[in-house]
């Protein structure tokens, strides 16, 4: 509601314009504010909570090689559910094919395989063996971070390819989606309890963040 609000009062008196088809957004803002409403209902009583009990009862009963091909498999199929990606698919076809055709065929042909490579499976089962071997999450965001350092330095010297860097960049916007977030932070949580790590706190977290370090 606040957002709406505002968005309101940009238009009208910072743009000075009327608002076209009115009665139609409105009722999208309600349909929105609805869903939104009913999706955090649902995230409190029903996904958060069976990404904790997975995680917490996974590792009891499947061997370490087991639990990372069904973290991996979760990963992926998030993030076919994220409407980030449809976001950004949809926006592929206001590409000009003309003037980005990496780009464009990115976002059109290999739209699939974008999703794929988008995934946050490979990044949440690299959090999970994190949790298991209690490892330190800065070594490995310093390390991510420096491969994609190195990676857009290098696409920014190829004029074809710098036109895709910011789409890199924008597909890390799925790792915080609402699909994205609460279901594999729920998951790195189980799976720090279950792992004897739950004592404190902060043991799930950052597994969100290897996942965008990862994008």
């Amino acid at each position: 509601m606040p957002l709406a609000v505002y968005l309101v009062l940009f238009q009208l008196f910072i743009l000075g314009q009327s608002i076209a088809d009115a009665t139609i957004i409105a009722g999208g803002l309600v349909a929105v504010i609805v869903g939104l409403m009913l999706f955090m209902e649902g995230l409190k009583v029903g996904l958060m909570p069976f990404g904790e009990s997975l995680g917490v009862s996974l590792p009891a009963k499947a061997n370490l090689a087991t639990v990372l091909i069904v973290v991996f498999l979760l990963g992926i199929g998030v993030t076919f559910a994220e409407p980030a990606i449809g976001a950004l698919q949809t926006a592929g076809s206001l590409v000009d094919v003309a003037k980005a055709p990496y780009l464009y065929t990115l976002l059109t042909t290999w739209a699939g395989t974008l999703v794929l490579a988008v995934g946050v499976g490979l990044a949440a089962a690299l959090g999970t063996i994190r949790f298991i071997y209690g490892w330190s999450l800065k070594p490995l965001i310093y390390i991510t971070l420096t491969l994609v350092l190195l990676i857009s330095i290098y696409m920014s010297t190829d004029p074809e390819l710098a036109k895709v860097l910011g789409l890199a960049f924008d597909c890390g916007a799925v790792t915080t989606g609402p699909v994205t977030v609460p279901l594999v932070l729920s998951l790195g949580i189980g799976i720090a309890h279950a792992a004897g790590k739950g004592g404190d706190s902060l043991s799930g977290f950052g597994i969100v963040t290897l996942a965008s370090q990862s994008q």
